[in-house]
Formats: C-alpha cells, sequence, structure tokens
C-alpha cells in the first residue's frame, strides 16, 4: 500500500515482461538520468562460440563520467536462475569480442542517426568529438549489466551471485495504481535511480497579489534545461494527483500534454513534466529567461489550462 496526501494506491504487478518494457522505456531518463539515450535495438551479442543472446536495449550514458549499459527487464514470477545466468552469461561472453562490440556501435550510430533529436542532442554534449569516434571509445569499456525487475528476489540474488560479474545494478521498479480507479490511468511509480538528480529549489514564489485561481511562477534554469515547470506548494489545489495527465494551451494555440510528477523524485517538490513537448515549448520561446514569469490559468478544472508568459 502506497498513501499519497491520503489517497490509497495499491501494488500493481505487470502480466508479461514486455508490458514492463515498455512502461521502463517511458521512463529511461528517470532511471538512468537526464544525460542518458536509452536504445531498444535488439542487436544480437555473439560470443567468438557462435551463441547468441538479445538484450533488451542499450543504455548511452554522456557526462562528466561516460558509461554504457545492457539492459534488461525481467519478471520475479520467471525462473530467474536459468533465465539470467544463461542470459546475462551470453552477454558478458559476446561483449569480449571486438568483432561484436564494433557491431554494437555501428548499430547504436544507425538507430541515432536515423533521430534527428538524438543525434543532435549526444552531438551537443560531446563535442568536439565525432559521434562514432565517442561510441567506438565507450563500447571498447566494460558495460554496466542492468537488471530491471518488478520485485527484488532471493533466487535473483542467487543468480546474480553465479555470474561473478563485477559491474551489475539492479532496479526495482513497482508500479502502484490509484485505489478504485481500476487500470493504469492514475498511477506511481517507486524506484532507486541509477544517478544523483540534483536537487532544485523550491519554486520561487511571485511576491504581487496572484488570483487565487491562477499559478504565477518565476522561471527556474533548470526548468528549461530539464523541460518541466515547478508547482508552488500554495498552487497544489490547483492541480490532479500524481500521475494524472493534463493539458496546457499555449498562446500559439498548441496542446502539450503533461504529468503532474515531481521535480526530483520528492513527493514535496511538485512539477509539470513531459519532456519533450515541454522542452519543445522552451524551444519555441528563446526569449524566456530566468526570473521571468510563467502563467497558468485552469480553463476546465483539474483537465485543461491555459499556458502564458509574463516578463518581469
Amino acid at each position: 500500500m502506497l498513501l499519497i496526501d491520503g489517497v490509497r494506491y495499491e501494488l500493481w504487478t505487470p502480466s508479461t515482461e514486455d508490458e514492463l518494457e515498455n512502461i521502463v522505456k517511458e521512463h529511461t531518463q528517470d532511471i538512468f538520468g537526464e544525460q542518458s539515450i536509452y536504445l531498444d535495438r535488439k542487436q544480437k551479442l555473439k560470443s567468438l562460440s557462435g551463441v547468441g543472446s538479445i538484450p533488451d536495449g542499450y543504455v548511452i550514458l554522456f557526462g562528466d563520467s561516460p558509461q554504457w549499459y545492457i539492459v534488461e527487464v525481467e519478471l520475479s514470477s520467471h525462473p530467474l536462475h536459468d533465465h539470467i545466468v544463461s542470459q546475462v552469461g551470453r552477454f558478458i561472453s559476446g561483449i569480449s569480442n571486438p568483432n561484436i562490440q564494433r557491431g554494437i556501435v555501428n548499430a547504436i550510430d544507425e538507430e541515432i542517426a536515423r533521430d534527428d533529436f538524438l543525434k543532435l542532442k549526444l552531438k551537443k554534449a560531446i563535442e568536439p568529438a565525432e559521434i562514432y569516434r565517442f561510441l567506438s571509445e565507450l563500447i571498447s569499456k566494460q558495460p554496466i549489466l542492468t537488471i530491471i525487475i518488478e520485485k527484488k528476489t532471493e533466487e535473483l540474488r542467487e543468480a546474480l551471485n553465479t555470474l561473478r560479474y563485477s559491474e551489475i545494478k539492479v532496479v526495482e521498479f513497482q508500479t502502484f495504481t490509484r485505489e478504485r480507479i481500476g487500470g493504469l490511468e492514475v498511477h506511481a511509480h517507486l524506484f532507486e535511480p541509477l544517478y544523483k538528480p540534483a536537487i532544485p529549489t523550491e519554486p520561487q514564489p511571485i511576491t504581487r497579489e496572484v488570483p487565487i485561481h491562477t499559478m504565477e511562477i518565476k522561471v527556474w534554469p533548470a526548468y528549461i534545461k530539464y523541460g518541466y515547470i515547478g508547482i508552488w506548494k500554495k498552487f497544489r489545489h490547483l492541480f490532479p494527483d500524481f500521475g494524472a495527465k493534463v493539458e496546457l494551451i499555449t498562446d500559439e494555440g498548441d496542446v502539450l500534454q503533461v504529468e503532474v510528477g515531481s521535480s526530483s523524485g520528492s513527493m514535496e517538490l511538485w512539477s509539470l513534466r513531459e519532456r519533450q513537448s515541454l522542452r519543445e515549448w522552451y524551444d519555441k520561446n528563446p526569449d524566456l529567461k530566468e526570473g521571468d514569469i510563467i502563467r497558468i490559468i485552469p480553463i476546465e478544472t483539474m483537465k485543461k489550462y491555459r499556458l502564458k508568459i509574463l516578463k518581469e
């Protein structure tokens, strides 16, 4: 049982690995950090003996300490010892093969080249290095094998001990659904990220008088950088619970689909977030800067809002 502001959430268990994997894909940057790219191209890893295995995905982590991860999504209800020892054991054999490393580099490079957003994001992060060279140097290093599972078990611990591979991370990714709602329409996720999130300050309030049904908040640099809008405590009554989807209507008439969530994994720091759409909105407003004011006015209670930029 998870209790949020007096509202009960019940533990939900995915019925298939694909179901869990799809949820994980939506939250890879919450797990691995903003300076990461997740690729689910199932490039086959073959060992020198010809025995192959297919991972669920790869994560490229750039920044001050570049790293790469091989991701395997599992359900605790499956025979973990046989599956993980067999599956991950093949990963370990495969990644030591220089030909396989080159194949992984080519596959990831091709995948990035198909996506202009990913290509620009990585290019900006690693400048002046060239993408293919960066990937080649990175993939030559030992990866971190990451197991994402909805529940840690003793069988999982024993299986990982059998592997005797030092670079393994386990993420217990739990999902809770709101009581009596049914399905995943209103939900919350509980997990420990593999990075240390920056702790933002509380969004700055506006000193002048603001109508009770209007939120006005000063822009903080992290909003633009990470693509979200903070919600100060006094305005929380204007928004639905965590996990709810709402619409923001901009002055240009665009409709942004966003989610009520947290700024850093903390239930105390609320935000409106949906990285892609909000980042595109910030990109469309390059003159928006720290100290400018964002105004949000409800149009339809708990569902639809007007989003407007004011100048300080």
